[in-house]
């Protein structure tokens, strides 16, 4: 279904027929790549995902581990992804438009994952919100995925998180994030707002300067 530095995507079939979706992660990979093997968010992704259950974010089915890969079975969501859809829009010139109230509604169901998991006790983040995290299943509806760089409040009452390593796509990354390491449910809020300017325009959120400048 796709590749990436770390690994890749691969179409599955448990033994009742149902399709899914098996995300392999090679540590060997991480660690070429200069990367401490626990960035690649295996373990981080379990922990977030194994803790909720709702219609707008994806679903683990479950986990393994063989050797110096690693493995997340989720639910198979054949609708692509948001800036997939936004793309082919474009690229199909009307033949298979992205209408606005699809637009719409796939921001409103992102929403609504997004505030499950910050109104979740301890409050959870995902830390990389960008279209191409949005996937669509074959009805339309949206749901937010790819955890590998969530985190958690160390307690019920906490409302941030302050990360070591700054992590996130250049462009929805909230600039105050950038700078402070600090990732708040505003840093998130700046990064879907980029979103929502992105599927209403058709156009990619600015990049920020070098050493996470203002956008």
């Amino acid at each position: 279904l796709g590749s990436g530095s770390y690994g890749a995507v691969y179409r599955g079939e448990l033994e009742d027929g149902s399709e899914v979706a098996i995300k392999s992660i090679d540590l060997n990979a991480v660690g070429a790549q200069g990367q401490d093997p626990e960035m690649a968010g295996f373990d981080d992704e379990v922990k977030t995902l194994s803790k909720f259950r709702h219609p707008n974010l994806v679903t683990l089915l479950g986990w393994g581990k063989d050797g110096q890969f690693r493995y997340l079975v989720y639910e198979l969501l054949a609708g692509g992804d948001a800036f997939q859809r936004l793309r082919q829009a474009k690229a199909s010139k009307g033949v298979k438009p992205f209408m606005w109230y699809e637009r719409i509604s796939v921001c409103l169901d992102a929403a609504t994952g997004l505030s499950h998991m910050h109104n979740s006790k301890p409050r959870a983040f995902h830390r990389d919100i960008k279209a191409a995290n949005i996937l669509l299943d074959r009805h339309g509806t949206a749901k937010m995925a790819d955890f590998g760089l969530s985190c958690t409040a160390s307690c019920n009452a906490g409302r941030h998180v302050d990360v070591k390593v700054v992590s996130g796509t250049p462009g929805y990354a909230c600039p105050i994030y950038a700078r402070t390491g600090r990732v708040t449910e505003a840093s998130e809020v700046y990064s879907f707002g980029m979103v929502v300017l992105e599927l209403l325009t058709g156009l990619p959120p600015a990049a920020g300067a070098a050493g996470g400048g203002l956008v």
